[in-house]
């Protein structure tokens, strides 16, 4: 009776064994079948579109999309010129407008072309390196952007302000294709950053129905630091645009004397009479007034 156990204990280890070789001979063959039937594929092009139009000064993505790619490799050239633009990862030309952006999960090999010309508008190609030379070709537009002639960046508000007087600035940037993404001020040079200043507020808003951006500059109280060339930058994804505005602070009206109308409408200053001398004060024999003129928009005349 043990004997016939044990000879039962023998033929099960036996049975199971060989089941679990077994398994593991056919995940093994699965896997190999697997990677022979993946390298025996021929590639094949995804639908990626084949017709683009894009605004100068854009940044233009022509896509290509390939399943089964193996150890081939994905080449964009223009069908006009022989040698390539890019070769797998690697950017061929030393033109840094040209770019290759490949997106694995996607099987995406995309060509990228920043600040698009109309001289960059054709025929691409995207090409498999293999014998068969499968290609296909992707046509590129540019166009002008629209109201070329109603788009401007500009500042508005006084260009004089006297010492203490408060200022506002407002910097508005519209009929553009696409809103900026922000304005930065400078005042000579110097980027205003809002909050280092408690005396300067910087409001921006937007428009969003006609891709406009505003940015208002509050002064609460002006002094000689805060004249001088203000400067507001808008940027864009494709570059910087810029407009200028000169503030001039008036110290001199700030300290002038107090005046009073006449009867022929000017106003004359009114001489204060110091309360600690008498009518018989006599004035200095001599006498020196001198004339201090001011070179501005408007032409100023001070006696002091």
């Amino acid at each position: 009776m043990a004997r016939r156990k044990q000879m039962i204990s023998y033929g099960l280890i036996s049975v199971f064994g060989s089941l679990k070789d077994a398994v593991l001979i056919q995940i093994i063959l699965f896997s190999c079948w697997h990677v022979v039937s993946m390298t025996t594929y021929n590639p094949v092009f995804n639908h990626t579109p084949v017709n683009l139009t894009y605004y100068t000064g854009e940044t233009a993505t022509l896509r290509c999309s390939v399943s089964h790619l193996g150890p081939s490799k994905v080449i964009w050239k223009r069908e006009d010129q022989p040698h390539p633009l890019t070769v797998g990862k690697f950017v061929y030309v030393s033109n840094p407008e040209y770019g290759i952006k490949h997106i694995p999960y996607k099987d995406e090999w995309n060509l990228i072309i920043e600040n698009v010309q109309p001289s960059h508008a054709g025929f691409y190609e995207c090409q498999i390196s293999t014998k068969d030379d499968i290609k296909r070709y992707v046509q590129l537009h540019i166009i002008d952007e629209p109201g070329h002639d109603r788009r401007y960046i500009n500042i508005t508000g006084p260009t004089r302000a006297t010492k203490g007087q408060s200022v506002k600035l407002t910097c508005n940037v519209s009929g553009f294709r696409r809103t900026p993404k922000h304005i930065r001020w400078f005042l000579n040079g110097t980027h205003i950053v809002n909050g280092q200043d408690h005396n300067i507020r910087i409001v921006t808003y937007q428009r969003s129905d006609v891709f406009s951006l505003f940015s208002e500059l509050d002064i609460g109280k002006t002094n000689l630091n805060y004249g001088g060339n203000y400067l507001c930058q808008a940027h864009f994804a494709n570059g910087l645009k810029v407009s200028k505005h000169v503030l001039l602070v008036d110290t001199i009206n700030a300290d002038s004397k107090p005046s009073k109308r006449v009867a022929d409408g000017t106003e004359r200053p009114v001489l204060q009479r110091n309360k600690q001398h008498t009518q018989n004060t006599a004035l200095p024999c001599s006498v020196t007034l001198w004339c201090l003129t001011m070179c501005s928009l408007v032409s100023l005349l001070r006696w002091l």
